[in-house]
């Protein structure tokens, strides 16, 4: 088990204020469960007419994680019972384009990762340990299906430890402010495979936007399904 690297933050699309073209972006958020916890900050810039135009973007985005998972290491001939403590660091900065099609905007990023993973005591059958750099591929998606209904769905790959993120989300806006949803997907590298599925609620006030969200997780390394939560902001200016 590592600590979930963030894949993705298109979930928004807070307006700005009136008469101000939108060119600059930051975002941050946390996510925990009953053995992780991530925090993430990260900002980006749009070239050309700005985030509601097609164009090029650049974005930058860091992390750092906690985790612990149970196992176990050798002694001669026997086996003792661990429990591993585990931490990872990410940096991550990606150029990319953003295409509209009616009531639908994607966005395709290629960059650079480097990720740190150090697991204590040291475990020899985790190969999910040590710094690599590698390619990372980002895609984000977004769907207006009526004035009420809204479909998201990103997802991202880093070759380093070949680290995978799916989420797809279908929301529904209450208001003007609020929206409400359900939310499910798929995350790990190449040591661990795990699904999730919950809910979220998202705020939007001007040019700020905060979703909460919760649910189930699990993974062959949990012999029962845990839950998460997981707070983040945004804002483009």
């Amino acid at each position: 088990m590592v600590a979930p690297i963030p894949g993705s933050i298109l979930g928004a699309g807070a307006a700005s204020a009136e008469g101000q073209v939108p060119r600059r972006e930051v975002f941050s958020g946390v996510e925990t469960g009953s053995n992780y916890t991530t925090v993430y900050a990260g900002c980006g810039y749009a070239f050309g007419k700005g985030f509601d135009a097609p164009g090029w973007r650049v974005r930058a985005v860091g992390a750092w994680g906690a985790y612990h998972y149970d196992g176990a290491l050798s002694e001669g001939s026997d086996y003792r019972s661990t429990t591993f403590n585990g931490q990872v660091a990410f940096l991550a900065a990606q150029v990319g384009y953003q295409f509209n099609q009616g009531r639908t905007i994607a966005k395709a990023f290629i960059g650079m990762e480097a990720v740190d993973q150090a697991v204590r005591p040291f475990d020899p059958s985790n190969s999910v340990q040590g710094t690599e750099l590698g390619l990372r591929l980002t895609l984000e998606t977004w769907t207006d299906i009526s004035d009420r209904w809204f479909l998201s769905a990103d997802g991202a790959y880093g070759t380093a430890f070949q680290e995978y993120w799916q989420l797809t989300r279908i929301g529904y806006r209450l208001g003007s402010i609020l929206s409400v949803g359900v939310e499910g997907g798929v995350l790990g590298n190449q040591e661990y495979d795990a699904a999730r599925g919950g809910g979220f609620v998202r705020g939007k006030f001007n040019d700020l936007e905060a979703t909460v969200s919760g649910g189930f997780t699990g993974d062959y390394l949990l012999g029962d399904p845990s839950g998460y939560a997981s707070v983040s902001v945004y804002r483009r200016f």
